[in-house]
């Protein structure tokens, strides 16, 4: 059965379509020792696959993997890497056996905030999740230094221009003097720090409690996971 290259490779290795189509344009990928192009399809089991000088085994090519998704308590002080030789604790010390060989996490969180990740070998889910079209929410729950000014709040959403990029919140909700719960619809780098920073709040506590309509699980610590059935990953889309 033939199966687009990118889809192919995503499947395998574990990445994003997208990750997989740069691969193909860097001409890293070779199809009956032709360089691959973006659309072409292939037969696991009859075409001759080379990434590199190395080739893909018809075995490795027409293995489906069983996709799996998680959610993950991410701890403060833990970067959002696969591994890194400059920091002492990264995602790779959490991940589930069954992730060991390929993974991704699916959203980034900074290094000094906690909560929700979710983390998958699926990387068509993965591409789905974080491409704007899904119009996927996340929540957060900010701790801040002094007592929050409600006022601020059309400010807040209405946003402004930081270092070139346009930072806002989708949604703000007061919880108390100092704690606020901010939804975004975009995932620019240390988005809530930097535009909380410009109305003079520093952010002392970030945790993501929330994606899409699926809720951090509250028998989680800092550092567990579990295994998300698919009720739990419709919920993601804001299905059930």
């Amino acid at each position: 059965m033939e199966e687009r290259l990118q889809k192919v490779l995503a499947r395998i290795y574990g990445i994003s379509r997208r990750r997989a189509e740069e691969w193909i344009m860097q001409g890293e990928v070779c199809v009956n020792g032709v360089v691959a192009q973006i659309g072409c399809k292939i037969d696991g089991k009859r075409d001759v696959v080379t990434m590199g000088s190395k080739r893909l085994s018809p075995k490795f090519l027409s293995a489906q993997r069983i996709p799996e998704v998680w959610m993950f308590y991410k701890p403060k002080g833990v970067a959002c890497t696969h591994d890194d030789p400059f920091t002492p604790r990264t995602l790779n010390d959490f991940i589930p056996k069954s992730l060991k060989r390929k993974w991704m996490f699916v959203g980034r969180l900074d290094k000094e905030s906690e909560g929700l990740l979710l983390l998958t070998n699926d990387g068509a889910f993965a591409n789905k999740v974080v491409h704007p079209s899904s119009g996927i929410k996340k929540t957060y729950r900010i701790h801040v230094d002094s007592p929050f000014d409600a006022s601020l709040i059309p400010s807040l959403k209405q946003g402004l221009q930081c270092q070139g990029e346009y930072l806002f919140f989708k949604e703000v909700r007061v919880v108390n003097s100092r704690k606020i719960d901010v939804t975004l619809s975009q995932g620019k780098k240390r988005e809530i720090r930097r535009l909380l920073a410009a109305f003079n709040y520093d952010v002392l506590k970030l945790k993501r409690w929330k994606v899409g309509h699926l809720i951090l699980d509250k028998q989680l610590t800092p550092g567990q996971s579990k295994r998300l059935s698919s009720r739990e990953i419709n919920l993601i889309f804001g299905t059930k």
